[in-house]
Protein backbone atom coordinates (compact mmCIF):
# COMPACT_ATOMS: atom_id res chain seq x y z
CA UNK A 1 0.00 0.00 0.00
CA UNK A 2 2.89 2.37 0.74
CA UNK A 3 4.31 1.86 -2.76
CA UNK A 4 0.93 2.53 -4.38
CA UNK A 5 0.19 5.58 -2.23
CA UNK A 6 3.54 7.18 -2.89
CA UNK A 7 3.39 6.64 -6.64
CA UNK A 8 -0.19 7.90 -6.92
CA UNK A 9 0.62 10.94 -4.77
CA UNK A 10 3.67 11.74 -6.91
CA UNK A 11 1.74 11.51 -10.17
CA UNK A 12 -1.23 13.53 -8.94
CA UNK A 13 0.99 16.30 -7.56
CA UNK A 14 2.93 16.52 -10.81
CA UNK A 15 -0.06 16.30 -13.16
CA UNK A 16 -3.06 18.02 -11.56
CA UNK A 17 -3.63 21.67 -12.36
CA UNK A 18 -6.46 24.20 -12.02
CA UNK A 19 -9.22 24.15 -14.62
CA UNK A 20 -8.90 20.52 -15.69
CA UNK A 21 -11.86 19.01 -17.52
CA UNK A 22 -13.34 15.57 -16.82
CA UNK A 23 -11.38 13.80 -19.54
CA UNK A 24 -8.05 15.15 -18.28
CA UNK A 25 -8.80 14.14 -14.69
CA UNK A 26 -9.75 10.60 -15.63
CA UNK A 27 -6.63 10.24 -17.78
CA UNK A 28 -4.49 11.24 -14.79
CA UNK A 29 -6.33 8.84 -12.46
CA UNK A 30 -6.00 6.01 -14.96
CA UNK A 31 -2.30 6.64 -15.47
CA UNK A 32 -1.59 6.96 -11.74
CA UNK A 33 -3.27 3.67 -10.83
CA UNK A 34 -1.77 1.82 -13.80
CA UNK A 35 1.72 2.99 -12.81
CA UNK A 36 1.13 2.09 -9.15
CA UNK A 37 -0.13 -1.34 -10.20
CA UNK A 38 2.99 -1.95 -12.30
CA UNK A 39 5.30 -0.89 -9.48
CA UNK A 40 3.65 -3.11 -6.86
CA UNK A 41 3.53 -6.04 -9.26
CA UNK A 42 7.18 -5.60 -10.27
CA UNK A 43 8.21 -5.39 -6.61
CA UNK A 44 6.47 -8.68 -5.88
CA UNK A 45 8.11 -10.33 -8.89
CA UNK A 46 11.55 -9.44 -7.51
CA UNK A 47 10.99 -11.86 -4.62
CA UNK A 48 8.25 -14.26 -5.75
CA UNK A 49 8.66 -16.64 -2.86
CA UNK A 50 8.04 -13.98 -0.22
CA UNK A 51 5.85 -11.43 -1.99
CA UNK A 52 4.00 -13.01 -4.91
CA UNK A 53 0.34 -12.04 -4.86
CA UNK A 54 0.78 -9.01 -2.63
CA UNK A 55 -1.55 -6.17 -3.49
CA UNK A 56 -3.60 -3.32 -2.11
CA UNK A 57 -6.91 -1.58 -2.52
CA UNK A 58 -7.12 2.01 -3.73
CA UNK A 59 -9.79 4.67 -3.42
CA UNK A 60 -8.90 8.20 -4.47
CA UNK A 61 -10.60 11.44 -5.37
CA UNK A 62 -9.65 14.55 -7.31
CA UNK A 63 -11.78 17.68 -6.87
CA UNK A 64 -11.96 19.82 -9.99
CA UNK A 65 -14.51 22.38 -11.11
CA UNK A 66 -16.80 21.61 -8.16
CA UNK A 67 -16.89 17.91 -8.98
CA UNK A 68 -15.36 14.95 -7.17
CA UNK A 69 -13.82 12.49 -9.62
CA UNK A 70 -13.34 9.06 -8.02
CA UNK A 71 -11.34 5.97 -8.91
CA UNK A 72 -11.26 2.77 -6.91
CA UNK A 73 -9.98 -0.79 -6.99
CA UNK A 74 -10.90 -3.39 -4.37
CA UNK A 75 -13.13 -2.91 -1.35
CA UNK A 76 -12.11 0.48 -0.05
CA UNK A 77 -15.04 2.87 -0.39
CA UNK A 78 -16.07 6.47 -0.99
CA UNK A 79 -19.08 7.88 0.84
CA UNK A 80 -20.89 11.18 0.35
CA UNK A 81 -22.51 12.86 3.35
CA UNK A 82 -25.09 15.41 2.23
CA UNK A 83 -27.88 16.90 4.30
CA UNK A 84 -27.53 14.22 6.96
CA UNK A 85 -27.76 11.35 4.45
CA UNK A 86 -24.80 9.03 3.86
CA UNK A 87 -24.49 7.46 0.39
CA UNK A 88 -21.90 4.96 -0.79
CA UNK A 89 -20.51 6.09 -4.16
CA UNK A 90 -18.43 3.00 -4.99
CA UNK A 91 -19.14 -0.67 -5.58
CA UNK A 92 -16.91 -3.24 -3.88
CA UNK A 93 -14.76 -5.51 -6.04
CA UNK A 94 -15.54 -8.60 -3.97
CA UNK A 95 -16.93 -12.04 -4.63
CA UNK A 96 -20.03 -11.16 -2.61
CA UNK A 97 -20.74 -8.07 -4.71
CA UNK A 98 -20.19 -10.01 -7.93
CA UNK A 99 -22.67 -12.73 -6.88
CA UNK A 100 -25.21 -10.08 -5.87
CA UNK A 101 -24.85 -8.27 -9.20
CA UNK A 102 -25.24 -11.57 -11.09
CA UNK A 103 -28.40 -12.37 -9.18
CA UNK A 104 -26.91 -15.54 -7.73
CA UNK A 105 -27.40 -14.24 -4.20
CA UNK A 106 -29.86 -11.83 -2.64
CA UNK A 107 -28.82 -9.46 0.18
CA UNK A 108 -30.88 -11.60 2.56
CA UNK A 109 -29.20 -14.82 1.40
CA UNK A 110 -25.76 -13.22 1.79
CA UNK A 111 -26.63 -12.14 5.32
CA UNK A 112 -27.21 -15.77 6.35
CA UNK A 113 -24.67 -17.44 4.05
CA UNK A 114 -22.29 -19.80 5.93
CA UNK A 115 -19.35 -18.35 3.97
CA UNK A 116 -20.47 -14.73 4.28
CA UNK A 117 -17.16 -13.46 5.69
CA UNK A 118 -15.13 -15.17 2.98
CA UNK A 119 -17.41 -13.89 0.21
CA UNK A 120 -17.26 -10.34 1.54
CA UNK A 121 -13.48 -10.33 1.97
CA UNK A 122 -12.50 -12.14 -1.25
CA UNK A 123 -11.35 -9.47 -3.69
CA UNK A 124 -11.98 -9.78 -7.42
CA UNK A 125 -9.70 -6.82 -8.19
CA UNK A 126 -6.67 -5.34 -6.41
CA UNK A 127 -3.67 -3.18 -7.28
CA UNK A 128 -0.47 -5.14 -7.85
CA UNK A 129 -1.67 -8.76 -7.92
CA UNK A 130 -1.35 -8.95 -11.70
CA UNK A 131 0.20 -7.00 -14.58
CA UNK A 132 -3.10 -5.17 -15.13
CA UNK A 133 -6.08 -4.26 -12.99
CA UNK A 134 -9.58 -2.98 -13.70
CA UNK A 135 -10.54 0.38 -12.22
CA UNK A 136 -14.02 1.79 -11.59
CA UNK A 137 -14.60 5.50 -12.10
CA UNK A 138 -17.44 7.73 -11.01
CA UNK A 139 -18.09 11.36 -10.18
CA UNK A 140 -20.44 13.52 -8.18
CA UNK A 141 -21.15 17.22 -7.86
CA UNK A 142 -19.83 18.67 -4.60
CA UNK A 143 -22.06 21.22 -2.89
CA UNK A 144 -21.30 23.50 0.08
CA UNK A 145 -21.71 21.48 3.28
CA UNK A 146 -20.93 18.14 1.57
CA UNK A 147 -18.38 15.75 3.02
CA UNK A 148 -16.54 12.99 1.20
CA UNK A 149 -15.21 10.02 3.17
CA UNK A 150 -12.61 7.69 1.66
CA UNK A 151 -12.03 4.66 3.85
CA UNK A 152 -10.82 1.08 4.02
CA UNK A 153 -12.97 -1.90 4.94
CA UNK A 154 -11.33 -1.84 8.35
CA UNK A 155 -13.58 1.12 9.11
CA UNK A 156 -16.94 0.45 7.47
CA UNK A 157 -16.99 -3.30 8.20
CA UNK A 158 -16.94 -2.55 11.93
CA UNK A 159 -19.71 0.08 11.90
CA UNK A 160 -23.33 -0.19 10.81
CA UNK A 161 -24.42 2.55 8.36
CA UNK A 162 -26.16 4.68 11.00
CA UNK A 163 -23.15 4.56 13.35
CA UNK A 164 -20.80 5.34 10.47
CA UNK A 165 -22.90 8.36 9.52
CA UNK A 166 -23.09 9.69 13.08
CA UNK A 167 -19.37 9.16 13.69
CA UNK A 168 -18.59 10.97 10.45
CA UNK A 169 -20.79 13.90 11.48
CA UNK A 170 -18.97 13.99 14.82
CA UNK A 171 -15.58 13.90 13.08
CA UNK A 172 -16.55 16.85 10.90
CA UNK A 173 -17.88 18.82 13.88
CA UNK A 174 -14.70 18.16 15.87
CA UNK A 175 -12.47 18.72 12.82
CA UNK A 176 -10.74 15.44 13.68
CA UNK A 177 -11.20 12.05 12.03
CA UNK A 178 -9.76 10.15 15.00
CA UNK A 179 -13.22 9.44 16.42
CA UNK A 180 -13.94 7.27 13.36
CA UNK A 181 -10.84 5.17 14.04
CA UNK A 182 -11.70 4.97 17.74
CA UNK A 183 -15.24 3.82 16.98
CA UNK A 184 -14.05 0.99 14.71
CA UNK A 185 -11.39 -0.10 17.22
CA UNK A 186 -13.90 -0.09 20.07
CA UNK A 187 -16.00 -2.60 18.13
CA UNK A 188 -13.15 -5.00 17.49
CA UNK A 189 -10.84 -3.28 15.00
CA UNK A 190 -10.13 -6.49 13.11
CA UNK A 191 -8.22 -4.84 10.24
CA UNK A 192 -6.10 -1.81 9.39
CA UNK A 193 -8.21 1.34 9.38
CA UNK A 194 -7.80 4.28 7.02
CA UNK A 195 -10.12 7.28 6.77
CA UNK A 196 -9.77 10.56 4.89
CA UNK A 197 -12.48 13.23 5.07
CA UNK A 198 -12.86 16.07 2.57
CA UNK A 199 -15.44 18.75 3.35
CA UNK A 200 -16.59 21.50 1.03
CA UNK A 201 -17.23 24.77 2.82
CA UNK A 202 -18.55 28.03 1.49
CA UNK A 203 -15.01 29.34 0.97
CA UNK A 204 -13.37 26.17 -0.34
CA UNK A 205 -12.20 22.71 0.64
CA UNK A 206 -10.87 21.30 3.87
CA UNK A 207 -9.29 17.90 4.42
CA UNK A 208 -9.04 15.77 7.56
CA UNK A 209 -7.10 12.52 7.80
Amino acid sequence: SAIACEEIRRMLESSCRPGMDQRSVYMILESAIATANAMVYDKAEQDPEAMRGMGTTVCLAVIAGGNAFLAHVGDSRAYLLRGGELTCLTKDHTLARMLLDQGKLTPEELLHHPDKNRLMSSLTQAVGVGPHTEVDYTSCRMEPGDALLLCSDGLYSMLDPVTLRECLRQAIFQDDGKCLIDAANSRGGRDNITAVILTLEENGEKENG
